[in-house]
Order: structure tokens, then C-alpha cells, then sequence
């Protein structure tokens, strides 16, 4: 009980305070501690008013940034009145010097295109050998071709485009000894499907066989030519 005693708030003192233990001074024992008490809330308020006075937002205007304004302004203004009415130069110069770059991004995106199309050094290898056949094979049709017109014209006695003469006509030249030497030129062709690329060694030895074939080919077409 006397612990929640000493809880409670100091109160004034009682008038009973002038009569106690003789004591004439007017105060009773608890005067000391209410008096403490009531300077001591005094001194919260005083320090709680001053956080107050500490938080309060001040607004402050920074003329730097009233100066920024301004001077934007003034470029603005000065800007407009020396540019109005007359071509955009830097526009321009800007404009030229991207087309220019685009069109030679062009020209660089197509070399890219080029080498990228060709492949790797297998696949070069792939697309010389085919094409080498390609043309060794028109070489030896249009010879074929010639020399059946050839035989035509010494038939009919006079000379005759090779799509004029019959298909009947064309069978019988066939098996004339001329027709038949230039199919010994043919070769088989070493890539058969699409997408398909052989051996290294494969491509090198047909790369070879034709090569071979073509210097025997112009050697008997230019017998065939020298020949009365």
C-alpha cells in the first residue's frame, strides 16, 4: 500500500501545514517535492515547445534557381531571334551525315550478307565444287548441241538452228562417233541432294576430276576446230 502511496502525484499543501510538529515556517514536509514537481513540468513544456519551434518547416526561396529561370529565358529569346526565318543548320548537317552512314551501313550490311552466305571453308569448297559441275555439264550439252547441228547442216546441205531439227533427227545424230566421244565427258555429280555436303576428301578428288576434264574437253574441241 505505501508503494502506490509514493506513486501518486504531490499535492498542495493543507492548511493544516501552520499547526504541524510547532513547525512556523508554513510549510508542511511535502512542500519541497510539489515545488520540485511543478519546475520540473515547467522545463517538459519549455523543451517540448522548442522541439516544436525545431520541426516547424521553414519555406525558403533559393534566388540561384529564380536566376536559372531567367537565364533560360534570356537563351530562349536570344536563341529565337537569331535562328528565325533561317535554315536549321545543325538540322541539316545532322540529316547529311546520318544518310550518309546509313548508306554506307548499307553497303557493309550487304558485304556481311556475302561472306556470311558463303559459309565456312568446307562450305566455299561445296558451292566451287557445284558450280564447277554446273558449268562443266552446260559446257558439254552445248557442245553436244553444236555438233548435232554441225551433223544437221552437213545432212541437209545447208545450216539449221539445233530447235528445228526433229526429236527423230536428233537420235539419229546422237549415235554418230562425235555425239558419243563428248558423253564420255560427263561426270557424276558428287552433291545429289540438297543440303548435302561430302567429305572433304570427296570434294577435293571431284574437285580434281573435273578440272582434269575440262583441259581434256577444250583439247578435243579445239582438235574438232583445227580439223578440216
Amino acid at each position: 500500500m505505501s508503494n502506490d502511496i509514493n506513486k501518486l502525484e504531490p499535492v498542495a499543501p493543507s492548511v493544516e501545514f501552520v499547526t504541524h510538529a510547532g513547525n512556523r515556517s508554513g510549510r508542511t514536509a511535502d512542500y519541497a517535492p510539489w515545488m520540485q514537481d511543478i519546475e520540473d513540468r515547467r522545463k517538459r513544456s519549455a523543451e517540448l515547445e522548442a522541439k516544436r519551434q525545431q520541426v516547424k518547416p521553414e519555406i525558403k526561396v533559393e534566388l540561384s534557381a529564380i536566376d536559372e529561370v531567367l537565364n533560360a529565358l534570356d537563351s530562349a529569346t536570344e536563341d529565337f531571334e537569331q535562328t528565325r526565318l533561317k535554315p536549321n543548320l545543325p538540322l541539316i548537317e545532322s540529316k547529311k551525315i546520318v544518310a550518309e552512314l546509313t548508306q554506307r551501313l548499307a553497303v557493309e550490311q550487304a558485304k556481311l550478307d556475302a561472306i556470311e552466305a558463303r559459309g565456312d571453308s568446307v562450305q566455299r569448297l561445296t558451292n566451287a565444287v557445284r558450280s564447277a559441275e554446273l558449268q562443266w555439264q552446260s559446257l558439254v550439252s552445248r557442245a553436244e548441241a553444236e555438233e548435232v547441228s554441225r551433223l544437221a547442216e552437213e545432212h541437209y546441205g545447208w545450216p539449221i538452228s539445233h530447235s528445228k531439227i526433229s526429236t527423230e533427227m536428233k537420235r539419229e545424230f546422237a549415235l554418230h562417233h562425235s555425239v558419243i566421244v563428248l558423253k564420255t565427258f560427263y561426270v557424276q555429280r558428287s552433291v545429289v541432294f540438297p543440303g548435302q555436303i561430302p567429305s572433304v576428301d570427296a570434294l577435293q578428288a571431284q574437285l580434281q576430276i573435273v578440272g582434269e576434264k575440262l583441259v581434256v574437253l577444250r583439247e578435243h574441241l579445239e582438235s574438232c576446230i583445227k580439223a578440216p
